[in-house]
């Protein structure tokens, strides 16, 4: 039994996967099989209700068959047809109803779930998958159809993405410029109040002055920073093969440079990554040098940089033995004008998010943990081609 069930499913299974075509050649052949049957059983009822009827038999007696057509005999007329020409009927009949049947199993299922689909799609729903699993014709249309609708979701997502990173952008912005608007406002409030009544030193106006043109440099630095976003924002990610030794070489005699500037030490690991693959370079060394001048500025000693390969991504892990990013600095350090720097001056912190916004334009990510050894420990991906 188990083996017939065996057989069974997979007799249903190619006749899922079956072409259109194969499948209407079934249907009309199980049709015409299931019309001659029909045709066959009927020929014999006849047969038997014109023995019953005229004591006769039918086929034998051709005279008979006319004399009682022509005495207006319904029955035994229609007797008469069905039994020599009931076939023609019995075929049309039951070819119609397997015609049917092959729309019901076959096309209409899957015009239903493309239709359901694009209702669900024209009313703002992108979740609605469009699922039909058969392999034939109508099955690898729903398949096109479910990846013309993933691609939508994605680029969806990838919309909204791009307008809450604006978002944040804006907030951050207005956020970090509200403190140098209020001190020229208080400045200029004091200078108006004060200077027309003659009670303002020159000492204190030039301090006031010195206040304002620090404030005033801030603003143009920020929004730089804003001018810096928005080219990153455009920014279009260019491939070429790479050999990976050699770009690992170049990153690491890089990250060894800035790590002597700084009178630091810098390890350099790595993992399979010999090989070619397909990515945009200089993207990449941008991510790096932003990541290790990060782990730098937090380092006490020194940073280890680990380069990895893993299939189709191209890790890169930056880690610096000082105390490790905050709580707060785990959640919010890649997003915008985030740092914990408060003397910084000219650190906004742009670095990490641009890294990030830079690693998601390259199919990656990029993420903060703390290490169990203590520091932190910046770690990119990057989706490459193989």
């Amino acid at each position: 039994m188990d083996w017939l069930r065996k057989k069974a499913a997979r007799l249903g299974a190619e006749f899922r996967n079956a072409s259109l075509a194969k499948s209407l050649f079934f249907y009309m052949a199980a049709g015409a099989v299931a019309g001659m049957m029909l045709w066959t059983l009927s020929k014999n009822l006849c047969e038997s209700w014109f023995k019953v009827f005229t004591g006769e038999i039918l086929r034998e007696n051709v005279t008979l068959r006319w004399e009682i057509t022509h005495e207006g005999k319904a029955v035994m007329g229609f007797l008469w047809f069905w039994y020599w020409y009931g076939q023609y009927p019995c075929l049309a009949v039951c070819c119609t109803a397997a015609g049917g049947m092959f729309l019901q199993k076959k096309i209409y299922p899957a015009l239903k779930a493309v239709q359901d689909a694009f209702g669900c799609i024209g009313a703002g729903d992108y979740g609605r998958e469009i699922a039909y699993l058969d392999g034939d014709e109508m099955g690898g249309l729903c398949r096109s159809f479910e990846q013309l609708r993933r691609k939508l979701v994605k680029e969806k997502r990838s919309r909204w993405m791009e307008q809450e990173s604006q978002r944040r952008i804006n907030a951050a912005f207005a956020h970090d410029i509200r403190t140098p608007l209020t001190v020229l406002s208080g400045c200029t409030e004091f200078l108006q109040k004060y200077v027309p009544k003659g009670k303002v030193s020159e000492e204190k106006l030039l301090e006031k002055l010195a206040v304002m043109q620090h404030q005033e440099q801030r603003i143009l630095e920020i929004s730089k920073t804003m001018t810096q976003l928005h080219r990153q924002e455009a920014r279009e990610v260019s491939g070429a093969w790479l050999e990976g030794t050699i770009l690992v070489q170049r990153l690491g005699t890089a990250a060894r440079e800035l790590a002597a500037e700084k009178n630091k030490t810098c390890r350099i690991e790595a993992q399979e990554i010999e090989g070619n693959f397909f990515a945009d370079g200089g993207l990449i060394e941008e991510v790096f040098d932003n990541l290790v001048s990060n782990a730098l500025r937090y380092a006490q000693s020194g940073i280890t940089v680990a380069f990895v390969r893993k299939g189709e991504e191209f890790l890169i892990y930056v880690q610096d033995d000082g105390t490790g990013f905050s709580p707060r600095a785990l959640r919010y350090g890649t997003d915008p004008y985030y740092s914990e720097d408060k003397e910084g001056g000219e650190h906004f912190g742009l670095g990490l998010f641009i890294s990030r916004m830079l690693c998601e334009k390259h199919g990656g990510t990029l993420k903060l943990v703390n290490s169990i050894d203590g520091g932190g420990i910046a770690a990119a991906a990057f989706l490459v081609g193989v």
